[in-house]
């Protein structure tokens, strides 16, 4: 009974203090929140993570999957350039990051390694990549994006993304869903609960089925390949995930 007593006074003083933390984003303009956002994301992401970083590593982005000229979405503080520096299959690199205040902690991590192809970071959205060639990218990387973005538009990212790709080539994904509300009835209430305040302080994050967006796009995609993955982080409402591919 005690355990139990502390894991929800546990609960509820993550709750006030979400609240609290909440009520004093909502009062910054956006500009602002976007810096704090960066700046906090880049304590978070941690190259020295072994569990995440193998995930990253050793089963989404294996140098023989990642290749030729590489576009990634939402490239953040640059977390995956761990696993894609010596990677001597890429031919270059161009990233997506519409959030400028992310641009100095990419440039920063980056700066560690001597990398032998050229790299390119924009700032435009993924949902007009009007600077990049139809039929040019041979890999598209995006990994915990789409919880961020507002509906309709993660479909518009994925049609573009189709734009740019070459036949044949991989749009290799990782990102953060919903939990199940039958297998999962705590977490998923939980989820829910939260989420108004979670949105505000995780630049947009939402709980979402994204599984959803990627099935539309089975009419468009030769292929969508997808299974479910268990984050190796210790909060228990974002462990949820799914990875895998799209093949144009």
């Amino acid at each position: 009974m005690g355990l139990i007593l502390r894991f929800l006074f546990g609960i509820l003083s993550f709750i006030v203090a979400l609240i609290a933390i909440g009520i004093g984003y909502s009062k910054l303009d956006n500009v602002y929140r976007q810096k704090i956002f960066a700046s906090i994301l880049n304590k978070v992401s941690d190259p020295n993570d072994s569990a995440m970083m193998d995930l990253r590593c050793n089963q989404l982005l294996q140098h023989s999957n990642v290749k030729g000229h590489v576009l990634e979405i939402g490239t953040g503080t640059g977390i995956n350039f761990p696993c894609l520096h010596n990677n001597t299959n890429i031919k270059s690199y161009t990233g997506i990051e519409p959030n400028v205040n992310m641009h100095q902690y990419f440039y920063n991590l980056i700066k560690q390694w001597n990398i032998p192809y050229e790299i390119r970071l924009l700032s435009n959205s993924a949902t007009d990549m009007h600077e990049i060639e139809s039929n040019s990218i041979d890999t598209i990387i995006m990994t915990f994006v789409l919880c961020s973005v507002p509906d309709p538009l993660p479909e518009k990212i994925l049609l573009e993304a189709h734009r740019i790709l070459k036949p044949d080539r991989n749009f290799i994904f990782f990102e953060h869903v919903v939990a199940n509300s039958k297998t999962k009835p705590f977490t998923y209430r939980f989820q829910k609960i939260i989420e108004p305040l979670w949105k505000i302080i995780n630049d947009g994050c939402q709980f979402k089925p994204i599984t959803n967006y990627f099935d539309a796009m089975k009419n468009v995609y030769s292929q969508v390949q997808y299974e479910h993955s268990v984050m190796p982080v210790p909060v228990f409402f974002i462990k949820d995930a799914i990875k895998g591919k799209l093949v144009k």
